[in-house]
């Protein structure tokens, strides 16, 4: 049996400096000397310096005024300074330097504004003093839940237990900033040391074929080792001391990997070696007292019964794998026809013996485990996207199936909205990403809110890109229409669309213009829906080209004779015509001429005499002879006169009147000529 001691672990440099400090000080002081909790997490550290002299104490109240207090490698609150010295206390500073950077950070990201998180375990005393220095304004996140706790705030700082396991820090960074967006500072105080040690137990654990951690069951550094560890390697065995080690860890193993945490001596380290050394000559060959449940054996297929696959796998009794431990919902109809007697497989042992005296082992549980051992690096992208199966709708989400182990998707992580009815996701396919992954604990959980925020973001890039796309192909060939097209041509175009105060008509690719509600025909009371619709062809004339504002002006009208000046043509200045008095102002009356064109006569040629108001004198529908004084046809324009109308009438009749009147005198003067001659 060959042992690995991972290089580095033990001790790390905060650790030993600690311990150095206590017992540097112990004679250096006349009074009574502890430290303020255990210095570090090892009952056997704690046990050497109590026999030294270095008592631990829980709580400042333990102690009097004069004694001599040690802060321990785990640091202490501001607070605990304060009353330490108000106490009277000697104060022995032993906070391992990489911790007392974490609690600066923390302090001074709190005086920035900013919400402190501080990543790590909620109990652990360290984690304890850097939300201290974080004040209140702070949150400590150890998992996923705690998530859901971050208050809303626009700026954040973070920070980290310096033993925390950088992978699950950042896990939960992430999800951090997924919950609260936000300017975020994070400061990654995780120890170097810490890291180091963690990438040796990696690499070690999985080249051995047993992996032992020593260290204090309340040490977190301890902990995190075992937890990066069981992962790659199933046989991992988190201990104290050697006291702890039994020869059924040993067994079957030729390869031992062992590490320590960082408030493990190196003497525990030794006498686990010595220990195992020892159990190796009391292995011998026997396999069958070894044997234990969830233990992973390799076995070849000796036969194939009507319930079973029978196994060899090394030990005293033969194995039994039930058809349904071969394959999921496995009958002998569809397992028998595969196997063959010589066949090579992994195996779990699922019970110690069967009816028949045979240890119950399980393929699929194998299977499982190896695939729960590889999900770590299948889902080291966490934004990877994988197809999971609906399975049942259960309290708080969905179960789902993914390769052969079952995960959960949270309800609010089914879909962007809120989902009244999970059932409605059982049975099928769902895309979906990570969300949570623990093979310790068997805990796979999903996301596909998180999918389809992804892909709406990826639509709204493609959309804003296109948009910006066609808006700059508009641009080109706007600046290309000014330089082509001229104000006065006339053009053919395209409807485009149609609104309420005109149409757009496109004249060339990209460009467009508005043919004005007022420009598309001489009939006002005329819609632009009722002549046209989109898509139909139509002349325009170019009215007006506004490069600087990028507007064109069309018109329709222009190409189309004025109805009015059409009419006018045959109105001329002295004519007389009859009109019918449409309507009244205050200085006039408008009297229609023709269906085209209307005239106005000004209160002042109404009547001879002096009237108040045109109503005085006419009604609404009554005939008028009126004289056309002026046709304005720029501003279209007719003005009117029933004075001069009947002026016009007057003398018209005066002269029939005066020429009848002239030759009557005219053979008077000859009769009277006549009479004088005769007389004379």
């Amino acid at each position: 049996m060959q042992i690995i001691v991972a290089d580095p672990c033990g001790f790390c440099y905060g650790v030993k400096r600690a311990i150095d400090i206590a017992q540097m000080n112990v004679k250096g002081y006349n009074t009574s000397i502890a430290t303020l909790g255990e210095i570090v997490h090892n009952p056997r550290v704690v046990e050497s310096l109590a026999q030294k002299g270095v008592q631990c104490k829980e709580t400042l109240a333990d102690f009097s005024a004069g004694d001599t207090v040690i802060f321990r490698s785990h640091g202490a609150a501001p607070q605990i300074y304060e009353e330490a010295e108000q106490k009277g206390l000697k104060i022995i500073d032993a906070t391992c330097p990489h911790v007392r950077k974490a609690q600066k950070t923390a302090a001074a990201l709190s005086k920035e504004g900013r919400f402190v998180i501080i990543i790590g375990e909620k109990r652990h005393p360290e984690v304890q003093s850097i939300k201290a220095w974080a004040g209140k304004d702070s949150l400590v996140i150890e998992t996923a839940d705690d998530v859901e706790s971050l208050p809303v705030r626009d700026k954040f700082g973070v920070v980290s237990q310096t033993t925390f396991e950088a992978g699950k820090f950042n896990l939960l960074l992430h999800l951090s900033q997924e919950k609260r967006s936000g300017d975020y500072k994070v400061e990654r105080t995780i120890c170097t040391a810490t890291a180091e040690r963690q990438e040796a137990a990696r690499k070690l654990a999985g080249n051995c074929d047993a992996f032992f951690v020593f260290g204090g069951k309340n040490s977190a550094n301890t902990r995190h080792l075992a937890e990066l560890a069981r992962p790659i390697n199933p046989r991992t065995y988190l201990l104290q001391d050697a006291s702890e080690i039994t020869l059924s860890m040993l067994a079957g193993a030729e390869k031992i990997g062992i590490t320590a945490g960082a408030s493990t001596p190196q003497e525990i380290i030794e006498e686990a070696i010595v220990a195992m050394e020892t159990m190796e000559e009391l292995l011998g060959q026997e396999e069958s007292m070894k044997l234990h449940i969830g233990m992973i054996v390799e076995g070849t297929v000796i036969d194939v019964t009507k319930d079973e696959v029978v196994v060899n796998f090394g030990y005293q009794s033969e194995g039994s794998v039930p058809f349904d431990q071969w394959v999921q919902g496995g009958t002998k109809e569809t397992v028998a026809p595969t196997v063959n007697k010589g066949d090579k497989v992994t195996l779990k042992v699922i019970a110690s013996e069967n009816q028949d005296g045979l240890v119950v082992l399980s393929k699929t549980r194998a299977e499982a485990d190896q695939a729960w051992l590889k999900l770590p690096e299948e889902f080291t992208d966490e934004k990877k996207v994988v197809t999971v199966k609906g399975l049942r709708a259960v309290k708080g989400g969905l179960t789902v199936a993914y390769e052969g182990l079952t995960g959960f998707i949270p309800a609010s992580h089914l879909d962007l909205r809120h989902v009244d009815d999970v059932k409605e996701y059982e049975g099928k396919e769902l895309e979906v990403s990570l969300l949570e992954i623990n093979p310790e604990k068997k805990r796979l959980v999903f996301s596909r809110r998180n999918v389809l925020r992804e892909e709406r973001a990826a639509r709204n890039a493609a959309y804003k890109e296109e948009r910006a796309r066609r808006e700059e192909e508009r641009k080109e060939a706007m600046d290309k229409a000014f330089e082509t097209f001229h104000e006065g041509e006339t053009v053919e175009g395209t409807i485009r669309s149609i609104v309420d105060f005109g149409m757009f008509v496109e004249i060339a690719p990209f460009v467009q213009g508005l043919v004005h509600i007022s420009e598309i025909s001489w009939d006002r009371s005329v819609k632009p829906a009722d002549l046209y619709k989109v898509g139909d062809k139509v002349e325009v004339y170019i009215k007006g080209l506004d490069a600087e504002k990028g507007r064109i002006s069309l018109s329709v009208k222009a190409l189309q004779e004025d109805p009015w000046q059409a009419a006018a043509k045959n109105i001329h200045v002295g004519d007389i015509v009859t009109g019918t008095v449409l309507r009244f102002l205050p200085f006039g009356a408008i009297v229609k001429l023709n269906d085209k064109n209307e005239g106005m006569i000004h209160i002042s040629e109404i009547s001879e005499q002096r009237i108040e108001k045109p109503e005085d004198v006419l009604e609404v529908g009554q005939e008028v002879k009126v004289k056309v004084l002026r046709v304005d046809t720029e501003h279209k324009k007719i003005a009117l006169s029933i004075t001069k109308a009947k002026e016009d009438a007057e003398k018209a009749e005066m002269s029939q009147y005066l020429g009848k009147k002239g030759a009557l005198s005219q053979d008077l003067g000859e009769k009277l000529a006549e009479v004088e001659n005769e007389a004379n």
